[in-house]
């Protein structure tokens, strides 16, 4: 396929997991990053070209579209998304680009408590209105965020602090997404996308004390589970170098609709569109075994 792909947030864990499928697939691909580093350096050796690019500078926009027909518009967990989102799609559809996947969240809903979720909902609508062959997908929980929210307390106190003691929620591996967005923007049949709103998952859902077992036997410990408030929660993350004050606002009224159940369901789309059952959050642990012991 002689497609130009253009990925976003490049050195990103889902976008990375994109382009090495992309590049295993033999699709020319070029990357959008803030910054040259050794992580864009290290994707230059991979014979992805680089483009330096701002999701708020419109010029540099137009400059990474420049000759795409495809592209992912995957935006940091930042504020702004709104105005990020208007401006690719106007340097999209300059450009004539017949397909953007964009990663949005599942359950997005317009009475959400969520300013971030709010704009996962605009964002979608605006891409949808600018006509530029818009997919979405809406991931559950993404499985790399345990690196953050239990490994420092399994590894240090064989404990997992987390709300919402009673809720059930699908965990999702990263590569499941970063395939499944490999996927869609390769596929010769792109019209069967467009405009679809893809719920992904894992293959079953979690309680809190499930989370806390399954890390347990993965490391072989006893891991307790131990029910906390959503402020104690908050409180306790919010310096890890992952959390922003964005996002930690974020995560306190998302915590609500977690405890609501929105995202207490599973589905066939990983399958259905890569052909294998989606990874298990149990495999993504073993993977990063080493963090979650001391």
């Amino acid at each position: 396929m002689e497609t130009q792909i253009l990925i976003t947030g490049a050195t990103g864990t889902t976008s990375q997991y994109a382009i090495q499928h992309l590049v295993d697939k033999g699709i020319k691909v070029r990357a959008m990053v803030r910054t040259i580093d050794d992580r864009s350096k290290h994707l230059e050796t991979l014979g992805i070209e680089i483009v330096k690019g701002d999701f708020l500078d419109i010029d540099s926009l137009r400059l990474a579209l420049k000759g795409v027909n495809r592209a992912f518009f995957c935006y940091p967990f930042a504020d702004h998304l709104p105005k990020a989102a208007a401006y690719f799609a106007k340097a999209a559809k300059e450009e004539n680009v017949e397909m953007v996947v964009e990663m949005s969240q599942m359950g997005a809903h317009e009475n959400t408590p969520s300013p971030a979720t709010q704009n996962h909902l605009i964002t979608e609508s605006i891409l949808d209105w600018a006509d530029v062959g818009a997919v979405h997908i809406r991931p559950g929980l993404f499985a790399w965020n345990y690196l953050g929210f239990a490994a420092p307390t399994v590894a240090t106190q064989q404990k997992f602090y987390y709300p919402n003691s009673e809720a059930n929620y699908t965990i999702i591996h990263p590569k499941d997404i970063g395939e499944v967005v490999a996927e869609i923007l390769s596929d010769d049949e792109l019209e069967k996308h467009i405009g679809k709103r893809y719920d992904l998952t894992g293959n079953k859902t979690y309680s809190a004390s499930d989370v806390a077992q399954s890390i347990g036997e993965i490391i072989n410990q006893d891991i307790e589970y131990i029910p906390i408030t959503v402020d104690q929660w908050i409180e306790a993350i919010k310096d890890h170098p992952s959390i922003n004050p964005f996002l930690a606002k974020h995560l306190r009224e998302f915590s609500s609709e977690v405890s609501d159940g929105r995202f207490n369901r599973t589905t066939t789309v990983v399958k259905d569109i890569t052909g294998h059952e989606p990874r298990t959050f149990e495999q993504y642990i073993k993977e990063h075994e080493a963090a979650f012991i001391n």
